[in-house]
């Protein structure tokens, strides 16, 4: 499925989570990434996984890889794939996640406009 169609970021969507990344503290990486450990396992384990929210956890997979493997990463790449992972963790987003087939749907378009902002400085970043 292709979610951009369903759902994407406006500007001032974009404006409101740049606010909201500038503010991400990097102290708290250990902390969202135990969070969102305890949000895949939970996820995952309960029930059968739709279209968006399969996408979700590959976009979501690549940002915590990218985070995870690039040791000499800038502290705003760092704070954008923070973001995106607090977003995941956070059920009370702008589509709460108890809202049936596309709850999750917010989560995605989130992860990956990290990715597509992140590959643009470090070209060899893909979702593949």
């Amino acid at each position: 499925m292709n979610i951009s169609k369903i759902f994407h970021l406006t500007e001032e969507d974009k404006a409101e989570y740049k606010l909201l990344i500038d503010k991400i503290d990097l102290n708290d990486a250990s902390k969202i990434i135990d969070m969102l450990n305890s949000k895949l396992d939970t996820m995952t384990t309960s029930k059968s996984l739709n279209s968006i929210e399969t996408d979700l956890i590959k976009y979501v997979s690549v940002l915590l890889n990218i985070y995870q493997t690039y040791p000499g990463l800038t502290d705003s790449i760092k704070r954008r794939i923070l973001f995106a992972l607090s977003y995941f963790c956070d059920s009370n987003d702008d589509i709460p996640d108890v809202v049936p087939e596309i709850g999750y749907l917010d989560d995605a378009v989130v992860a990956r406009w990290v990715i597509e902002s992140i590959g643009r400085e470090l070209p060899d970043v893909s979702l593949a």
